[in-house]
């Protein structure tokens, strides 16, 4: 018996895979300018005000992170989406429970975004 498989759930795939390369490269980005190669010594604890610092030094950091946030909650729901899809839900319940991750995604990439403006 063959299955019917969507373009959707073919879509979503493909940019699970996209969104979870680029979060590895946000993600190493991250640590290498900001934890890694971190001068403790000479420019004393990571705290606050430099982190708020290096946020403001330049646009690129502000573009940088702005685009970090909503990759990672799309990559969180659309992986928490494809593994309740496994489960064959029904109709309803399928789209009951895409509105929820995509309502969650979006208040998630809102108060994101209003944390990263407010430390600029």
């Amino acid at each position: 018996m063959a299955e019917k498989v969507s373009n959707q759930s073919a879509l979503a795939w493909f940019l699970q895979r996209i969104s979870g390369i680029l979060l590895a490269f946000f993600l190493i980005t991250h640590l290498n300018v900001h934890h890694l190669f971190h001068n403790i010594t000479a420019e004393g604890i990571i705290n606050f005000h430099s982190v708020q610092e290096n946020l403001t030094s330049s646009v690129w950091w502000k573009v940088y992170y702005m685009l970090f946030v909503p990759f990672v909650a799309f990559h969180a729901m659309n992986g928490i989406w494809q593994i309740m899809a496994d489960f064959r839900l029904s109709p309803g319940a399928t789209i009951f429970l895409k509105a929820i991750f995509w309502v969650v995604g979006l208040v998630l990439t809102a108060i994101g975004a209003m944390t990263l403006i407010n430390l600029f």
